[in-house]
C-alpha cells in the first residue's frame, strides 16, 4: 500500500472513531430512532465513499493504461507513417518507403506510357515493292508496367498515398508509333539490351502487331533483329535519370549524390571500354576522345566536379547562413504535355511534382543542400548561403530525340556515302578515260620523239648539204665576181678596140 492508501485509511479511522465518540455521548439526548438513523446514514455515506474510492482507482488505472496505449499508438503510427513514407525532415528521396518507391514506380509507369516485354517474333507477311520490310511480333497478353496499386490505408498512414492503378487497354491501335528494343535474359529476367528502331503499327489482330520501320534500319539494328527473338515494345522511350545508372544496393554519399556509379556496367551498356573513364583525354585518338567524355560523363555523374567543368554540368554542396524560404510551387496548374512541368520561373505546374502544402520550402541556418550552378550562385549572390563542394551533375538526355536524331544523321550519312560513291565512280570513270589518253599522248609523244630523232638526223644531213652548197655558192658568186670582172675588162677593150677601128 502506497502513502495515499494510507492517509485515507487513517482518516477512515479517526472518523470512524469521532463517530462513535459522539453516538455515545449523544445517545441519551438523541433517543433510539435518531441513532439507529445516524448510524445507518454513516454507514451509507462510507458505503458511497467506499464505491466512489474504488470507482476513482478504477478510473485512474484505467485513465493511465489508455495513456499508455494512445502513446504506444502515436508510436506505431509514427513508425508506420516513417515506414510508409519516410523521414519528413531529410530532404533525400527514400526509395526504399513504399509509398515514395510507389510513386517513383508509377512516375516512371506513366512517363513512358505502357511497355510490353517479351514480345515474340513472327513470320511476317510480305511488303508491297517499294516499301520498307514488314516485322510482325506477338504481343504478350498483359502490360509489363502497370502502376502499383497502393494499400487501402495508404492514405491515412501519412502525406499522399501513390495514385491508383488506371484502367488501360492492352492492345496497340493501327497507326500509332511504338519503340522496339531487343532483349536479353538477365538474373532478374528479360531486359532490353539494344534499340532497334522506330515503328508504326500497321495492323494488330488478337495481339499479333505488324510493325513498319519509320526508316531504314542500320546494319547493326537489322543484325540485332536477326539476333534477337523476344523484342520490348515501349509507347514513349525511357526518359533519362541520374539514378538509373547506379550500382544496385548503393546508396546516396557524401561524394556520391546520386550512389555510386559502377563504370564496368556503364562501360558495357554503351559498348566502350571501361578503361577510358580513368583515361587522359589529350593521349587519346579523336575517336577515343569522344567515347571517354561520354564514358566519364555517366561515371562521374554525382561526384566532385572535374577542373573546366562547364555550369551546364555543375552544381554546388550549398550552406544556407540565413533562414530563407523559396517558392517551388506554382499557383498554375497544368498537365506536363502542355507545356512542360516547370513554368519560367522554375517552379513546378505539374500536379505530381507538387507537395501537399501550399507553403514555401523552409532552409534554416545550417542546413546544407544540393544546387545547380545558377541557382547556387544567385543564394551565394543574395548573401543566405555559402557555396561548398563542386558536384558534377550530368545533363539528362532526351533518348527520343538522339534515337532521331542518330537516325537523321545516318541516314543524312548514308546519302553522303552514295554521293560520295557516285562521285568516287565518276572521278574513276574521268581517271580511266583521263589514263587512256594519257597512254595515247604516251604513244603519241614516243612517235613524235622518234619523228624528232629522225628530222634532227636529217636536218643534220641537210644542214650540211647546205653548209656545203653555201660554200659552193660562195665560190661560184667569187668566181662570178670574177669573171664578171673580166667580162667588164673584155667589154671595155673591146669597146676601146672597136672605137680604134672605127677611127683609124
Amino acid at each position: 500500500m502506497d502513502i495515499f492508501g494510507m492517509l485515507v485509511w487513517a482518516v477512515v479511522f479517526i472518523s470512524l472513531v469521532f463517530f462513535i465518540i459522539l453516538l455515545v455521548k449523544g445517545f441519551k439526548a438523541w433517543g433510539t430512532a435518531h441513532t439507529i438513523l445516524l448510524t445507518i446514514l454513516f454507514i451509507e455515506s462510507w458505503t458511497f465513499l467506499f464505491f466512489a474510492g474504488s470507482v476513482t482507482h478504477q478510473r485512474v488505472a484505467l485513465t493511465k493504461s489508455h495513456d499508455t496505449l494512445m502513446e504506444k499508438v502515436a508510436k506505431l503510427t509514427k513508425q508506420v507513417d516513417l515506414e510508409m513514407l519516410g523521414d519528413r525532415l531529410d530532404p533525400s528521396l527514400n526509395l526504399e518507403k513504399f509509398v515514395p518507391l510507389s510513386n517513383e514506380v508509377n512516375r516512371l509507369a506513366l512517363e513512358r506510357g505502357r511497355v510490353w516485354r517479351g514480345a515474340r517474333r513472327q513470320a511476317a507477311p510480305p511488303a508491297k515493292q517499294g516499301e520498307p520490310t514488314l516485322y510482325a511480333v506477338q504481343l504478350p497478353p498483359t502490360i509489363s508496367n502497370l502502376p502499383v496499386a497502393p494499400p487501402a490505408d495508404a492514405a491515412n498512414a501519412g502525406g499522399a498515398a501513390a495514385p491508383a492503378v488506371p484502367a488501360v487497354d492492352s492492345a496497340l491501335t493501327p497507326e500509332s508509333v511504338v519503340y522496339a528494343f531487343g532483349e536479353a535474359i538477365s538474373p532478374v529476367g528479360l531486359l532490353p539490351t539494344v534499340y532497334l528502331g522506330e515503328y508504326v503499327v500497321v495492323a494488330n489482330t488478337n495481339g499479333l502487331a505488324t510493325l513498319r520501320p519509320t526508316a531504314p534500319l542500320s546494319q547493326v539494328q537489322q543484325a540485332s533483329i536477326n539476333a534477337n527473338e523476344t523484342w520490348a515494345i515501349y509507347e514513349v522511350v525511357p526518359i533519362d535519370s541520374h539514378i538509373a545508372f547506379a550500382a544496385e544496393g548503393s546508396k546516396s554519399e557524401e561524394d556520391a549524390i546520386f550512389g555510386r556509379m559502377d563504370k564496368n556496367k556503364i562501360a558495357e551498356l554503351l559498348g566502350v571500354d571501361p578503361a577510358l573513364a580513368d583515361a587522359d583525354l589529350l593521349q587519346l585518338s579523336p575517336k577515343d576522345v569522344a567515347k571517354a567524355k561520354l564514358l566519364q560523363s555517366y561515371v562521374n555523374d554525382g561526384g566532385r566536379a572535374p577542373e573546366k567543368t562547364l555550369d551546364s554540368s555543375l552544381g554546388y554542396r550549398v550552406t544556407f547562413t540565413k533562414d530563407h524560404t523559396i517558392d517551388v510551387d506554382s499557383q498554375e496548374q497544368r498537365n506536363a504535355m502542355e507545356g512542360g512541368y516547370y513554368d519560367l520561373s522554375g517552379r513546378s505546374v505539374d500536379a505530381r511534382l507538387k507537395r501537399d502544402v501550399d507553403e514555401a520550402v523552409m532552409f534554416k541556418t545550417g542546413d546544407t543542400y544540393v544546387f545547380d550552378a545558377a541557382a547556387a550562385k544567385e543564394l551565394d549572390k543574395l548573401g543566405v548561403a555559402t557555396l561548398g563542394e563542386r558536384i558534377f551533375i550530368r545533363p539528362l538526355n532526351d533518348y527520343e530525340f538522339a534515337f532521331r536524331d542518330t537516325r537523321r544523321l545516318t541516314i543524312r550519312a548514308r546519302q553522303d556515302l552514295l554521293l560520295i560513291s557516285r562521285e568516287l565512280d565518276e572521278v574513276s570513270r574521268t581517271n580511266t578515260v583521263a589514263l587512256e589518253q594519257e597512254l595515247k599522248r604516251s604513244e603519241e609523244n614516243t612517235r613524235l620523239k622518234m619523228d624528232k630523232s629522225q628530222y634532227d638526223k636529217e636536218f643534220a644531213v641537210i644542214s650540211e648539204v647546205a653548209t656545203s652548197l653555201e660554200n659552193e655558192v660562195q665560190t661560184k658568186t667569187k668566181e662570178l665576181d670574177e669573171l664578171y670582172g673580166s667580162i667588164i675588162d673584155l667589154h671595155e677593150r673591146l669597146v676601146k678596140r672597136s672605137r680604134a677601128l672605127a677611127n683609124p
